[in-house]
């Protein structure tokens, strides 16, 4: 391969390559990835066939259901791999007759199940529809870091006359470009939301037609507003009255205005709680339903237009579920004990909070089967390796991710290095030693024809997808434009009966941070501030960017407030501990931001520690959703 580029006909990237795809190309022809399958003698790897280590793990699977069960057999995956044949990484283990799995989301369940309470399903505007917003507000999210190709349709907005705002505790890359910029308390972006619709309310700066046509539950969501005193908002933030009262004149007196939302902010014990004052806010002021407007967070309608679920197959499948964030004490306690784990699309022992509790947990299984390209901290546990191809390798459909309307057909590039195989040939090989290879024996096209289905009415099929290469989904442009949501009521929601019964306050409200203050010196605290693990800039989650050759400290960027507080200096070493453990890590003093606010990049791993070594094990509000930033720590020097 002498060149990796972007495809200059897509309507969103429009041939620019981001940081980490280009690194796919450095990723695929690395000279640290593993080739061959291995397995764990005596503590040491040594390489093995193919067929060996197909006969051995087929063995260990018939061995268990013929003596234990199909729940002793662990599935730990997550979304990594994004391409519809993935999905038949799960068949596999329906076919078996069920498994244990893990559910729930690392990144944005909370904010989901929110948006469902709302509006019936998270759905998101299209970027081209940002050139119709007067003002847009990023909350919770550095674009150009997470989302760098929605950073040229804000541009084009701001050259036509948009006003930026940007609502994070930490400091952006669009901070400059901003006309307002908020630095709310770690957390607390719920009871910012909620005092910024309080303002609105008392000034008259709400959409009267919207809330008497198309809504339900206002008068008794708004009674609830009494609790959010400008006084009280400002002093829980730590956001000044001033630019409380700015923001909310921002989306009460001219749109439209377009809300972007970050994961992060959900990330909490009340994230679920905040992701639903934020849509109240937006749905309350008229922004709703409007070209140009719209609360983006995610876009689930696109998952109505491709049959996944035909490739997954788990009709009929008997399936005990473990929540990802809280899977360590789960597979302590599970009866019939966990026998045999398989990892794949994931790589947990980095990216799932408390590392300490899940390693104890991961090495009380007897066997456990990696499938990945590197040797990651997870595999290392592993009793086998099996290489797997890259994205470049092998031939699939890809999905954005839910931010828009597009699919791609990805064409194999080069033939796979070494011995390395696509998973649905690893689980296919599998299914036929166990004597249901036939499930797995289609031609990838009928795989194919079958997940595109449901788009044969407008047109799309695998012919001109493999054609054109990129297709648009049939989503409207503008999400809610009719005004009927798909709630109960059909009417967008304040109130939500759904949330109820789900055990949750009808109305949004807001919940306080359990752990993390995030305040100068708090009287007598042990850990004073707030430590937030973000998206790493040049990493994909713990796809490292010199993995393995990472740094020997990892860097922990703190204000010039906070660096004069605790005594550290730019470029030097400090101590990053809470009550789970401690990090030694290198200093980069920045200003900006929440002045008492600790971030690491998550993702990173060295000397026997990884970010996630500090984080809780903690449950978000809504949905099975972790809450890692709901995290307090100490900084001092080394």
């Amino acid at each position: 391969m002498t060149a990796l580029e972007g495809d200059p006909d897509h309507p969103i990237t429009r041939g620019v390559a981001c940081s980490r795809g280009r690194r796919i190309r450095e990723r695929t022809e690395s000279p640290d990835r593993i080739l061959h399958p291995l397995k764990k003698v005596a503590g040491r790897w040594q390489r093995i066939s193919w067929d060996q280590a197909i006969d051995e793990i087929a063995g260990r699977i018939q061995h268990i259901l013929a003596t234990s069960h199909h729940h002793a057999i662990l599935h730990v995956y997550d979304w990594g791999s994004g391409t519809l044949l993935k999905n038949l990484n799960q068949r596999f283990f329906y076919e078996l007759g069920g498994c244990s799995e893990t559910v729930g989301s690392l990144c944005w369940d909370a904010g989901l199940t929110a948006q469902t309470y709302d509006f019936g399903q998270a759905r998101s505007h299209s970027p081209q529809d940002l050139a119709n917003a007067r003002r847009v507000v990023v909350w919770g999210r550095n674009l150009s870091v997470t989302n760098m190709h929605m950073v040229p349709f804000l541009k084009a907005a701001l050259a036509s006359g948009a006003q930026l705002a940007v609502v994070n505790p930490l400091p952006t890359d669009l901070d400059g470009r901003a006309a307002l910029c908020v630095h709310p308390r770690p957390g607390t972006d719920g009871a910012l939301a909620l005092g910024v619709l309080r303002v609105c309310r008392d000034n008259g700066w709400l959409e009267t037609s919207f809330l008497q046509k198309h809504s339900v539950g206002w008068d008794e969501f708004a009674a609830t507003l009494e609790l959010y005193t400008l006084e009280w908002v400002s002093q829980e933030t730590e956001v000044p009255a001033a630019t409380i009262v700015e923001l909310a004149r921002w989306y009460g007196t001219e749109g439209p205005v377009a809300t972007l939302l970050g994961i992060g902010l959900q990330r909490y014990a009340g994230g679920g709680n905040a992701i639903r004052a934020i849509d109240a806010l937006a749905a309350a002021t008229g922004q709703v339903g409007v070209a140009g407007g719209g609360v983006n967070f995610a876009n689930r309608w696109m998952t109505e237009f491709l049959n996944q679920a035909a490739l997954e197959g788990r009709d009929g499948a008997d399936v005990r579920e473990f929540t990802r964030g809280g899977q360590a004490a789960e597979i302590l306690r599970a009866d019939p004990p966990v026998e045999l784990m398989f990892i794949t699309r994931t790589n947990p022992v980095v990216q799932v909070p408390d590392t300490e509790a899940l390693v104890r947990a991961y090495r009380t299984v007897p066997t456990i089967v990696a499938i990945d390209q590197f040797m990651t901290p997870s595999a290392e546990l592993a009793d086998y390796f099996l290489p797997c191809t890259t994205v470049l390798e092998e031939e699939d459909i890809s999905l954005s991710t839910m931010w828009h309307p597009y699919i791609t057909y990805a064409h194999r590039v080069i033939p796979p290095r070494g011995e390395a195989r696509p998973d649905h040939e690893i689980f296919g090989a599998l299914a036929e030693k166990l004597g249901f290879g036939a499930v797995f024996r289609r031609p990838l096209e009928e795989w194919f024809e079958l997940s595109l289905t449901p788009l044969q009415p407008w047109g799309v099929s695998l012919d001109r997808l493999k054609r054109d290469g990129t297709v648009r989904l049939p989503l409207a442009e503008v999400p809610w434009v009719d005004f009927r949501f798909r709630t109960p009521s059909g009417h967008y929601e304040f109130a939500s009966e759904t949330a109820a019964k789900a055990g949750q306050s009808r109305v949004p409200t807001y919940v306080a941070n359990r752990e993390s203050r995030a305040r100068s010196r708090q009287s007598g605290a042990d850990y004073p501030y707030a430590l937030l693990t973000i998206h790493p800039r040049t990493s994909q989650n713990s796809q490292h960017r010199s993995w393995p050759h990472t740094p020997e400290f990892p860097t922990v960027y703190i204000s010039p407030d906070l660096a004069a507080e605790v005594g550290v200096v730019d470029g030097g070493l400090a101590q990053v501990r809470t009550d789970r453990a401690s990090v030694t890590a290198r200093v980069a003093v920045r200003p900006g931001g929440h002045p008492y606010t600790v971030m690491l990049e998550s993702g990173w791993w060295n000397n026997g520690r990884g970010t996630n070594h500090l984080t809780p094990q903690a449950r978000a509000d809504f949905g099975v959703q972790t809450a890692q930033y709901d995290c307090a720590c100490a900084i001092r020097p080394v």
